[in-house]
């Protein structure tokens, strides 16, 4: 009984104290409320009883609001520095615009607006005109995700989430008489046409987890469950062939894939799952291609038919060994793959018989270029965006016959600005790829803020950003860390910064921040933070264990409660998180993740100053992630902070275009100021 008691009084909730309008000195309090956590190792969580899966107690929201108010009141001060950015980056060069893209469909030209406004026009002289006001509110979150024209050109489908845990909601509008023709709630935004047009088929979220794991068709008012995925690890998605004559439905976790042909309406088996084997096939024609990691890396192979690609072996045309193939884009005489090598980027040209016509770098150093958009596949030339940290986007069409661009590259201006990308050795030896920029006329020990990401084998290219170059003319250096866990450098880089060897990806990151601490051109005292979800675990990890090796830090949304999420398979993502991070159930990987989750490795320190943000409805970071770990630095850090929470209250993962711009410069701001700079 004794025991309960106890227990009882732990899980008791603190009443919270309301804070008033005037302006406070200390941040308000996040009182603790002790939570027993799931798990195979029972552990209490002193703020794990935060957590609220509606979103609605009156007490979190008005904490929350607390929490915004308060750093508002710390932040008054760059104001003017925040207006002075924003006006900055409205007037900064935007380089040459991307393309808009015009859907062909029923004698017509489509294009889908942002706001899910719709435009229609006969051909590309044509005027455009608005077949469907915008659906965006005036206020609140609002993402249209996708859209699907039925070939009458009558009916329209849309994936839209109003909160920001996307969760869509899937609307069938008819053009013609206004009239909402269905609804279909908790979806992924996958929407395809059957081939005769006379099926929609959409993929419903599973409930909490809101993993994509049922195929629905709709029709004539009805809805079938065409197909379900029973492997909670698992996640599907559709898309269509090249060529328009197939839909494919695709089942895949972080380790393999399975598909489907979905051509009679039934999901018919291309070839059955293997561990570890991922397969991703396209057809042109009578052209048969696979993306594959068949012998290791991806590559690309032909397949005689696709009767037979579970059957008959499969034909190499391409290799991924020592490269890794990110885009392909078939086209009638041609197929075209972007890949990277030594982290620069390239592209080759194969014929119609697979075999290599021409092979171009795109890039080199810190830059970045890629196939855009998703080109006619009856052209003769593809379509190529580049960038870099100093360069401005801009785009070439290629000739696939003759390999030759057709426009040559303006000559570039002279620049105010420097970037490179260097090497740095790492603490076991391993070398590490940064890519910096810089103003080049400041002289005197430069500012750095160094971003990081490190997950899932994303690369963070080095893209041009004109708030960067901000913070470049008041002084600073700004850095991509590429560190394992990241895919700069390829699959192997991926793996040996995943699961148990994550640490790789924290001792990369300190590695690079202690390596440009030395050069002479950068304030050793004045080295920044930067990291974004997966990126927020990493920057959160590295100031745990050197927490005096930056004077500040700013984390979006960033999961650093890896421990708690990963016991919970009922989160979302969580049990598909498994090959990324690791299942805590099993020994060895629950040793690995203690010893880096930021949330449980917490400990007195003179942490730095901190802004932080979060998303209420963020079903990929979970609000309370960013606030019981702030919670919980507060009571631990020997430093006067600031510690700063700003929580989204109606979006969620991604930044509300609405006010993205205003965020942005009051993040930069937070660093400029303690940088030393105030306009």
């Amino acid at each position: 009984m004794q025991t309960l008691l106890i227990l009882a009084s732990l899980l008791a909730t603190p009443v919270l104290a309301s804070v008033p309008e005037t302006v406070q000195t200390a941040a308000p309090l996040i009182p603790e409320r002790p939570l027993l956590m799931k798990g195979e190792i029972a552990r209490v969580d002193p703020y794990g009883g935060w957590r609220d899966d509606s979103r609605s107690s009156p007490e979190l929201l008005t904490l929350l609001r607390e929490q915004n108010r308060w750093t508002e009141q710390q932040l008054a001060g760059q104001r003017p520095l925040e207006k002075t950015l924003q006006a900055e980056w409205q007037a900064r060069e935007r380089g040459e615009p991307m393309p808009v893209e015009w859907l062909s469909e029923a004698g017509n030209q489509w294009r889908m607006g942002a706001d899910g406004s719709l435009w229609q026009r006969g051909d590309e002289q044509a005027e455009p005109r608005q077949r469907l006001a915008p659906r965006q509110p005036a206020d609140g979150y609002y993402e249209l995700a996708a859209w699907s024209l039925h070939p009458n050109g009558r009916w329209l489908a849309l994936a839209e989430d109003s909160r920001g845990d996307r969760d869509y909601r899937i609307s069938l509008l008819d053009l013609a008489s206004g009239e909402t023709l269905a609804t279909l709630p908790h979806r992924a935004s996958d929407l395809l046409w059957s081939l005769d047009g006379k099926t929609l088929y959409t993929i419903a979220n599973e409930r909490n987890t809101l993993r994509p794991w049922q195929l629905w068709a709709w029709q004539d008012g009805k809805e079938v469950l065409v197909h379900q995925e029973r492997d909670p690890a698992w996640l599907l998605s559709l898309y269509r062939t090249t060529d328009q004559r197939h839909l494919i439905l695709q089942s895949n976790n972080h380790n393999g894939s399975e598909q489907y042909l979905l051509d009679d309406g039934k999901a018919a088996l291309v070839k059955a799952r293997q561990p570890g084997l991922e397969y991703y096939l396209d057809t042109q024609g009578e052209r048969v291609l696979i993306k594959s990691n068949r012998d290791g890396e991806l590559g690309l192979y032909q397949a005689t038919s696709l009767a037979e690609v579970a059957s008959q072996p499969w034909q190499l045309l391409w290799s991924g060994q020592d490269r890794s193939l990110e885009k392909w884009r078939l086209f009638r005489d041609h197929t075209v793959l972007q890949y990277r090598k030594d982290g620069d980027d390239w592209l080759d040209v194969l014929g119609a018989d697979g075999k290599l016509t021409h092979s171009l770098p795109l890039t080199e150093g810190a830059g970045t270029a890629w196939i855009q958009g998703s080109q006619d596949p009856d052209s003769a030339k593809v379509l190529i965006r580049r960038q870099g940290m100093a360069e401005a986007p801009h785009q070439r069409w290629l000739n696939l016959a003759t390999g030759q661009w057709q426009a040559a590259d303006k000559p570039a201006e002279e620049s105010l600005y420097q970037s490179e990308r260097r090497w740095v050795v790492g603490e076991d030896g391993v070398k590490v790829p940064v890519s910096l920029v810089w103003r080049k006329d400041i002289g005197a020990p430069k500012a750095l803020l160094l971003y990081g990401y490190g997950a899932y084998g994303t690369p963070m290219r080095p893209y041009y950003q004109p708030q960067v170059l901000s913070l470049l003319d008041r002084g600073f250096v700004y850095a991509i860390a590429h560190v394992r866990g990241g895919g700069l450098l390829g699959e192997s880089w991926y793996k040996d910064g995943r699961g148990q060897q994550k640490q790789h990806s924290v001792d990369d990151f300190l590695a690079v921040a202690n390596s440009l601490a030395l050069d002479p051109a950068i304030d050793p005292a004045r080295l920044f933070a930067m990291g974004g979800s997966a990126g927020g675990l990493l920057v959160a990890a590295a100031l745990n264990q050197a927490p005096g090796r930056f004077a500040g830090a700013v984390l979006q949304v960033p999961f650093v409660d890896l421990l708690g999420t990963m016991n919970d398979p009922e989160l979302p993502l969580t049990r598909q998180e498994y090959a990324e991070w690791g299942n805590p159930a099993a020994v060895a990987n629950y040793a690995a993740m203690r010893r880096l989750s930021p949330y449980d490795n917490l400990h007195a320190a003179h942490y730095p100053p901190l802004y932080v943000t979060a998303g209420l409805h963020d079903s990929q970071v979970p609000y309370w992630e960013p606030l019981k770990w702030l919670a919980r630095l507060r009571a631990h850090s020997t430093g006067p902070g600031p510690y700063l929470l700003r929580t989204e209250l109606d979006g969620g993962h991604l930044a509300i275009p609405r006010t993205a711009q205003q965020r942005a410069a009051q993040e930069y701001a937070f660093l400029l100021t303690l940088a030393g700079v105030s306009h």
